[in-house]
């Protein structure tokens, strides 16, 4: 079952993820806020402790979280949860983690293309990465 909620981007991270959508090619700034997930998912640090949602401008765009997770929300919410190894509210995890992830996420792709630097490449290391 989808929960209601909503998550605001920093301006910052809306900026990067409109540039990102862009450069790669993809058709929604969700696509580009999925990759992010995965991405920072890689990582076994909580994503809160370098992007703290208290730090968010939250004047980037707003996004429902069906736009980002869409039938898969009970995966998300299982893999966050997982990365995690704890439970966490639902409160807690949307928008406050799925925010940090992305931030964390987003910041992460848009240096590997700022390193690349061309979309072929790119491509080949978000698949290395992922």
């Amino acid at each position: 079952m989808i929960m209601n909620g909503r998550l605001t981007t920093s301006l910052e991270i809306e900026q990067k993820i409109i540039e990102l959508q862009k450069l790669l090619k993809l058709s929604t700034k969700a696509s580009v806020m999925r990759i992010a997930l995965g991405l920072s998912l890689r990582s076994k640090t909580d994503p809160r402790s370098e992007y703290n949602e208290n730090n968010n401008d939250h004047r980037g765009a707003t996004y429902q979280r069906v736009t980002i997770t869409g039938d898969y929300d009970e995966l998300y919410r299982a893999l966050l949860i997982e990365q995690l190894d704890k439970e966490v509210s639902d409160s807690e995890l949307f928008p406050e983690l799925f925010n940090s992830h992305i931030a964390r996420g987003v910041n992460a792709l848009y240096d590997e293309y700022q390193l690349k630097g061309n979309y072929d490449k790119i491509l080949d290391s978000i698949f290395k990465l992922i």
